[in-house]
C-alpha cells in the first residue's frame, strides 16, 4: 500500500490541482478560450487519453460559455454576412473531399477545420461581445507570452536554448514565435496607451515598456522571421489608425524604421556589428531571406501550388489533395485544393469581415473612450498581424487564432454596443441606445 501510494503521489497532488484549474477555467471561460488557442506552444506532449491539451481546453471552453444557458442566462446571436460565407465555404471544403486525389486526407482536414477553426469562431461570435471578456481574453495571451519569453531568455543564458524547437516541451517553433508575436503588438499598444489596459496600477504602462525588449529578444532568439515581419506590419497598422492622436511618435518611429530599412537594403555590415549580441541577427540579412532553405522550401511550395490550380483553376485538386500537406499560403491553398470557388467564397468572407472592421473604424472608434478603443485597436492589430503570418506559414486547419480575431472583428460594433450600456449605468450615458 505504502509502495503504492509511493509510486503513484504525484498523481494524487495533481488531482486537486487539476480540479481547482479545471473550476477556475469552467468560471472564466476566456480563459481557457485564449489557452486552447495558445495551445500548440502549452501541450507539451500533455495528453490525457485520447485527448491532448489542445481537445480538453476546447471541451472547458465550450462547456464554460454554454453551461450558464443551461441555468437560464440569455445569450443573443445574430447571424451576419461572414457567418453565412464561412459556413459556405465549409460546404465547398467538404464537398472537395469528394473528388479529392487524397480524399481520406480532405475528409480528416474538413473535420479539423470544423472542430479547430470554424467552432473557435462560432465561440467567439456568439460569447465574446463585452469589453471586460475581451480584456480577461487577451490578458491571458499577454501573460503567458510573457511567461513563455522569460523562460526562454532564462535557459537561453545556460546555454539549453539557441533556436527553433523548444525539445523540452514539444513545441514548434513557428506558433511559438506567433505567440510571442502576438505578445509584442499588446505590450506596445499599452505601452502607447493612455489607460491602463490589463493591470490596474501605477507600473502597468511602464512594464509594457519594459517587456518590449525581452519580446523582441526572444523572437530573435526563436528564428523565425515571419512572425517578427507581421507583428512589425501590424504595428504600422496600427499606428496609421492613432496618426492624428499621437502624431510626433508615429513620425519618430516611422524615421528610425526608415533608417533602419535605408541600412538593411543597403545590406550595409553596419546593422550587424551594432546588433551582433542580438542572436539569430544575420537570418534577416538580405542574403538569407532571399537565398535562406526556409525561403527556397517555400517557393518550391507556392510554385507546385500555382501549377495545381493551373490544372483545374474551377474547382482545384480538391480537399487535402496538395502533396506534401500544405504550401504555408492561406490563398495559394485554397486555390490549389478548391480552386475558384473556393477563393471566391473565401474572399467574400474576407471581405465581410473587412467591411465590419472599416465601419468601426469610421463609425464608432472615434466616440468611444480610451479603454474600449485601445480594446478594439489590440483586435484589429492582433486580426492583421496574423493575417499577414499565415501567408507565410501554417496550413488551413491550423488557423484558429486568425479566425478567432476575425469573429472578433465581426463582433466591434456589439463591443461599442456594450460600451454605451456600461456608460448609461454609470449614469455617463445619454439614456438611450
Amino acid at each position: 500500500m505504502i509502495n503504492l501510494f509511493y509510486n503513484n503521489y504525484y498523481f494524487i497532488i495533481l488531482i486537486p490541482i487539476g480540479l481547482l484549474a479545471t473550476y477556475y477555467l469552467l468560471k472564466y471561460p476566456e480563459v481557457s478560450f485564449a489557452l486552447f488557442i495558445s495551445a500548440y506552444v502549452l501541450k507539451g506532449g500533455i495528453n490525457i487519453g485520447y485527448f491532448n491539451l489542445t481537445a480538453i481546453l476546447l471541451i472547458i471552453t465550450a462547456l464554460g460559455f454554454i453551461l450558464p444557458l443551461a441555468i437560464g442566462k440569455k445569450i443573443y446571436f445574430t447571424f451576419r454576412k461572414a457567418d453565412i460565407w464561412l459556413l459556405l465555404f465549409v460546404i465547398v471544403l467538404f464537398t472537395g473531399c469528394f473528388f479529392s486525389t487524397n480524399s481520406q486526407e480532405g475528409f480528416i482536414k474538413a473535420i479539423r477545420f470544423i472542430l479547430i477553426v470554424f467552432f473557435p469562431y462560432i465561440i467567439a461570435r456568439v460569447f465574446l461581445k463585452t469589453d471586460e471578456q475581451i480584456r480577461l481574453f487577451i490578458k491571458t495571451f499577454f501573460v503567458t507570452a510573457i511567461l513563455i519569453s522569460i523562460l526562454l531568455i532564462i535557459i537561453s543564458f545556460f546555454g539549453e536554448y539557441s533556436g527553433g524547437r523548444i525539445d523540452f516541451l514539444n513545441v514548434n517553433q513557428i506558433p511559438l514565435a506567433t505567440l510571442l508575436a502576438m505578445g509584442l503588438v499588446i505590450t506596445v499598444i499599452g505601452a502607447t496607451s493612455n489607460v491602463n489596459i490589463f493591470f490596474n496600477c501605477q507600473w502597468s504602462k511602464p512594464f509594457c515598456v519594459v517587456m518590449i525588449f525581452p519580446f523582441l529578444y526572444s523572437l530573435f532568439l526563436v528564428g523565425c522571421r515571419g512572425p517578427l515581419i507581421s507583428a512589425i506590419l501590424g504595428l504600422f497598422f496600427y499606428y496609421l489608425l492613432i496618426f492624428k492622436k499621437r502624431l510626433k511618435i508615429t513620425i519618430a518611429i516611422g524615421i528610425i524604421l526608415l533608417f533602419v530599412m535605408i541600412i538593411w537594403i543597403s545590406n550595409s555590415d553596419i546593422i550587424y556589428s551594432i546588433l551582433g549580441h542580438i542572436p539569430n541577427i544575420s537570418g534577416y540579412s538580405l542574403t538569407q531571406i532571399e537565398e535562406g532553405p526556409s525561403t527556397i522550401q517555400r517557393l518550391e511550395l507556392y510554385f507546385s501550388a500555382i501549377s495545381l490550380f493551373l490544372q483545374n483553376p474551377l474547382l482545384g485538386v480538391g480537399t487535402g489533395g496538395f502533396p506534401g500537406g500544405y504550401p504555408h499560403n492561406l490563398f495559394l491553398e485554397i486555390a490549389a485544393e478548391n480552386g475558384i470557388m473556393g477563393i471566391i467564397i473565401f474572399v467574400y468572407f474576407l471581405f465581410s469581415v473587412i467591411q465590419k472592421g472599416f465601419n468601426y473604424i469610421i463609425l464608432y472608434l472615434p466616440k468611444l473612450d480610451e479603454y474600449s478603443k485601445n480594446i478594439g485597436l489590440i483586435i484589429l492589430t492582433l486580426s492583421v498581424t496574423l493575417f499577414i503570418e499565415k501567408q507565410f506559414s501554417y496550413g488551413l486547419d491550423m488557423h484558429k487564432d486568425l479566425f478567432v480575431f476575425l469573429g472578433l472583428m465581426v463582433n466591434l460594433p456589439l463591443l461599442s454596443h456594450s460600451h454605451k450600456i456600461r456608460n448609461i449605468s454609470k449614469g455617463t450615458g445619454n439614456g438611450r441606445l
